[in-house]
């Protein structure tokens, strides 16, 4: 090959390698990965250039994610430090990030939670934000049959500030139902006896935690409250090892 053929291809290759490079998004425009997702049963994500596909094995979960469950689904993401996220059946939530961390957005369903110590992770529903405080705290939000969502504590304590500035700290056995963003939250009922039980709400019985040592985020299952179920049933897919013969991308629409 002559030089000058040989100089032609190198020149060719060089702008090829710039036009690709430039195509690249820089660093600081991709989200940042926030956890992982692990899920039994139907489960979608969906983000804001891609449509909702099926999950059907353990992935990361990047801010910006919207997850979607079944009414057969569960979903388990780990955002480790921060905390841990359960969605029961036919829940919804939307994930950001903050300057301060992860945020989840409650939009339907029942999504249970377990918050690190001063966690770095907010939980939103309605406009209203939900944060851990000094010590650790396990609940659960849950949208009821009138379409509001509802916080329930079930072991530790949490801040809750509305919409419209106003701030609650609820404790172990408190229910607060969320108003509509341009209200405060309405007040606080303390929980009876058996609403305080692990994922009890009216007509559920009881959960039972999964048997075992398995560890998520560094607690065992039976260490949490609301999220026991949850992780249950991730952990008892992986023990069987999930295999329902449809891990297609059907629309969750469709479910």
């Amino acid at each position: 090959m002559g030089e000058s053929g040989f100089g032609t291809r190198v020149g060719a290759s060089v702008l090829a390698l710039a036009v690709g490079l430039g195509t690249v998004p820089p660093v600081g425009a991709v989200e940042p990965i926030v956890g992982t997702i692990q899920v039994s049963g139907a489960a979608w994500v969906a983000s804001s250039n891609a449509d909702w596909s099926r999950l059907s094995s353990t992935r990361p979960l990047v801010a910006g994610d919207r997850l979607r469950t079944g009414s057969d689904g569960y979903l388990l993401a780990d955002l480790g430090d921060a905390g841990v996220v359960g969605l029961y059946g036919n829940a919804e939530v939307a994930t950001t990030s903050a300057g301060s961390g992860p945020v989840v957005d409650v939009q339907k369903g029942k999504v249970a939670f377990h918050l690190s110590p001063n966690s770095r992770m907010k939980l939103n529903a309605r406009g209203t934000a939900i944060a851990s405080g000094a010590t650790a705290s396990d609940g659960y939000v849950e949208y009821d049959a009138q379409g509001t969502p509802v916080v329930v504590v079930e072991d530790g304590a949490l801040h809750v500030r509305s919409a419209s500035g106003d701030v609650k700290t609820l404790s172990r056995g408190d229910r607060l139902a969320i108003a509509a963003a341009t209200a405060a939250p309405v007040e606080v009922a303390q929980a009876d006896d058996d609403s305080r039980k692990a994922g009890a709400v009216a007509g559920e019985e009881e959960p039972v935690a999964a048997v075992g040592g398995a560890q998520y985020a560094g607690l065992t299952v039976p260490g949490w409250a609301a999220v026991a179920v949850v992780a249950g049933a991730i952990g008892g897919a992986v023990y069987y090892g999930a295999d329902d013969g449809d891990n297609g991308s059907d629309s969750p629409s469709g479910d």
